[in-house]
This record gives C-alpha cells, structure tokens and sequence, in this order.
C-alpha cells in the first residue's frame, strides 16, 4: 500500500499486527509506505466509540444539518488532532460555511489567494489557514477551496 489511514488509536497494537501479518504472508515489506493515522474523535474528553455506546451517528446528524457542514466541521481542524465532538461545533460550522459560500459570490480574481489556497491544502492538508485565506480574499479563492473539499 502507499497510504494506510486510519485512527491514531489503532497504531499498537492493530496496525501493527496488521502490517505483520501482511508482509509475513506476501514477503513484501514495507506493508504500507505511509501511515495516515487521524486523531482520535472524543465526546466529552471519552473516545467515541461502538463499545462505549458514545456513538453520534452521522445519519443522525443529517438529518438536522447539511452535509457540507458535516464534512467542514470535521475537514476544519488539523487532520492528526484529536478533537472532542459537540453540537455547537456543527452550528459554528454552518456559519462557516455560509461565511465561504457568501465569499465564494464576491467578485475577486485574486491568484496570488488561490494558489496559496491550493499550497495550504497540499501543505499537509491544512484545511484550517486554506479557510482562512478563502474567507478573507473570497471569489476564486473561496470557489476552489469550496469545490476541492466538495462543499457545495
């Protein structure tokens, strides 16, 4: 594999008895040359998780909000971090996204705004300062940053 993804909570011992397994039945190894492990999410300072019974379900969550604003509240954070769910952080993120979408309509043809919301994105996927620079230049900027996260 190039990339693997998955929980930062899973590193030891799941990905790495994963990774074992692997090479010791193909002999190929690395099992994965890179590992994308995402922060842990939490509700309340508690991992959420099946087993807790913590679970907030996204079908849940759609039915009161959009799905971009799903997609923004989780994309608007350093992918590794872990972070701690609540129902004001999709509020804020509807907000948020009105914010880049009422941008978006701004006339502005800054390219020096879009290409560095572009370098943010790739900069390790840096969501949080690519928003920013959207926000603030608005017009092509905001429409990239709109269309490559699929915040329509």
């Amino acid at each position: 594999l190039d990339i693997h993804a998955g929980g930062a909570d899973l590193a030891f011992p799941h990905h790495a008895y994963e990774a074992a397994q692997a090479e010791a039945a193909t002999g190929v190894a690395p099992f994965a040359r890179s590992w994308m492990r995402v922060g842990t999410v939490r509700i309340g300072g508690d991992k959420m998780a099946k087993s807790t019974g913590n679970l907030v379900l996204v079908s849940d969550l759609l039915k009161e909000h959009r799905g971009a604003a799903l997609r923004l509240m989780i994309l608007d954070r350093r992918w590794w971090e872990a972070w701690d769910f609540e129902p004001g952080l999709l509020t804020a993120a509807e907000g948020r996204l009105d914010a880049l979408h009422a941008a978006a309509g701004r006339r502005s043809d800054d390219d020096a705004a879009e290409v560095e919301v572009m370098r943010l994105l790739l900069d390790d996927i840096d969501v949080p300062s690519a928003t920013a620079v959207a926000l603030e230049s608005g017009g092509r900027a905001a429409r990239v940053l709109v269309q490559v996260l699929g915040l329509s």
